[in-house]
């Protein structure tokens, strides 16, 4: 009964159950409405209601009223106690004052990911053998000495109370309760409970949670060892992905969330040098991200240079200040709008949902009837629309270049068995090409791909043994992986170094497509050493020029 739940949920945003985000504060009403802010940007599909219980000496009722309803939020019910009640006694009052069919747990100084409502939901469900979700505690971050304390691996997995989730029918049928205050028993009120044998933690690598200890906490500060270059794990793995690509809540931007979130990521850098992240990349069986992607041996650079010979001449060497600063940017381990780094030289990064589902297909439906009939090569999808101006937009944001270094978007499309796009690179190769002298050299290319393909299915299947799939990835030999198509996603990489020459490793490819009925549509967004004309009659003769 349960997985089939699941799978209604899945397949329609109306079934996903309901779910009533569980606080309790006191004494923190900044805290407080930065949780809030929080729980505002969840990306669950169903009905969400905060439940606040608060025993403060002033009421924050007036503060909380502009909250409802914002984001994710269907309603608040703020409940202000006039006398002191213990945490346990607060969340217990909490959990009978919904409805709901799920109730989280969120203490009001929480990070979380911005899906953290939808993985644990989906875990909660997806097996009868889970009634109670808690997230795997991995690393911990002291607000007072701005320090990231990595878990050691190999340990049983750590939960704490702040991170559960589960169903009201398991919780009232079994007449749960939270016990006695941390204060009390030193433990946390819920460890003393027997039912907190029956919690199924989510493991770090599939949720990453920074455990954060603040003085006004009513716990944590546990001691654990603390290793300044952690061995690679794929908790960690997943913790560095979910900084970088924008997993977090970077759009809150008030102290604590954002204190917390900037201390994290330069903790990390601190401790994990470019190699280091690389490193941790590969730990996992698999990325710590959905999209797919295929890694293989590379091929041998010696033979990739010797097939550009013309990448030495100078007249091809992009301006150097903008290479360098684009450079920069892509290998930045503190860029979380760009997503997760693929290759750390050059710097080649994966972003998924860069843009929407309801972006992608406005970007679709943009398009003339006739623009994408059979097209297999990089072509003008018609007059610009206000999406791909949006898009271009956050590219350039992506990047950090000025808007007007950006070629106008290129639609391509690949619908039938056999339609491919040769090897190839994206800087100009022809030192003649009359686009150089006139428009610059592409630093960099950002591909935004707008339909699925079947995950899981065809990576790398033209250049590995036994691959069935669908094909249609795009392919970088030179650096050793293949990605498979997933809508929202982007690939940004540069096409010239940080001083400007251009790279013959960035060659890539269209993987040919294996079976009709099956298309693949992607945008292409180039980035140029210099601003482009403004007029786009002029622009456009310039590139088919």
């Amino acid at each position: 009964m349960r997985i089939a739940l699941l799978l209604l949920a899945l397949a329609s945003a109306t079934r996903w159950p309901s779910v009533s985000v569980q606080m309790v504060t006191y004494k923190r009403p900044k805290l407080l409405l930065e949780a809030l802010n929080q729980v505002a940007l969840q990306n669950y599909k169903g009905d969400i209601d905060v439940v606040i219980i608060d025993d403060s000496p002033e009421s924050m009722e007036e503060e909380i009223e502009p909250l409802r309803g914002r984001g994710s939020i269907k309603d608040v019910r703020y409940i202000y106690l006039l006398e002191r009640m213990s945490i346990g006694a607060k969340r217990n009052l909490a959990t009978r004052s919904t409805d709901a069919e799920v109730l989280v747990i969120w203490d009001d100084d929480d990070v979380f990911t911005r899906d953290r409502i939808r993985k644990q939901v989906v875990h909660l469900l997806g097996s009868e053998d889970v009634n109670c979700s808690g997230i795997e505690v991995s690393s911990f971050y002291s607000v007072p000495t701005k320090e990231l304390t990595v878990r050691p691996s190999g340990l049983e997995p750590l939960v704490f109370e702040n991170t559960l989730c589960f169903t009201r029918s398991w919780w009232e049928g079994n007449g749960y309760g939270f016990g006695e205050a941390w204060e009390v028993s030193g433990q946390g009120e819920g460890t003393l409970e027997p039912w907190w044998t029956q919690v199924q933690p989510l493991l770090g690598k599939e949720e990453p949670f920074l455990y954060i200890y603040l003085p006004s906490s009513a716990s944590g500060g546990s001691a654990v060892n603390k290793d300044r270059r952690p061995p690679p794990q794929p908790a960690l793995a997943t913790l560095v992905a979910a900084l970088q690509s924008g997993r977090f809540p970077d759009e809150v931007t008030s102290p604590h969330i954002s204190g917390v979130l900037k201390g994290a990521r330069d903790e990390l850098e601190e401790l994990l040098d470019s190699d280091g992240l690389m490193q941790i990349s590969r730990v996992a069986a698999t990325e710590p991200f959905e999209t797919p992607v295929r890694r293989y041996p590379p091929a041998a650079p010696a033979a990739v240079a010797e097939a550009y010979p013309e990448r030495s001449d100078p007249q091809l060497r992009a301006e150097p200040s903008v290479a360098a600063h684009v450079w920069r940017r892509l290998s930045s381990c503190d860029l979380s709008s760009a997503g997760w780094l693929l290759s750390s030289s050059p710097p080649c990064r994966l972003k998924e949902d860069f843009i929407s589902e309801d972006e992608a297909s406005s970007l679709l439906l943009g398009l003339r009837p006739d623009a994408l009939a059979g097209m297999a090569r990089r072509e003008r999808g018609g007059v610009e629309s206000r999406a791909e101006q949006k898009l271009r937009q956050r590219v350039a944001a992506a990047v950090g270049v000025e808007e007007r270094l950006l070629e106008p978007t290129r639609f391509v499309r690949y619908s039938r068995k056999g339609q491919a796009f040769e090897p190839h690179v994206d800087w100009i190769v022809d030192s003649a090409d009359p686009q150089l002298a006139e428009l610059g050299q592409r630093v960099a290319t950002a591909l935004i791909f707008l339909t699925d393909l079947p995950e899981g299915r065809g990576l790398g299947s033209m250049r590995c043994k036994g691959g069935t799939g669908v094909g249609g990835e795009t392919d970088f030999p030179a650096l050793g992986f293949a990605v498979t198509p997933k809508k929202g996603t982007v690939l940004l990489w540069p096409n010239v170094g940080a001083d400007g020459t251009p790279l013959p490793e960035m060659i890539h490819e269209a993987m040919p497509m294996l079976q009709d009925g099956i298309e693949k549509i992607a945008l292409n967004v180039w980035i140029r050493d210099r601003p482009l004309p403004r007029d786009m009659t002029i622009l456009e003769n310039l590139l088919q020029s």
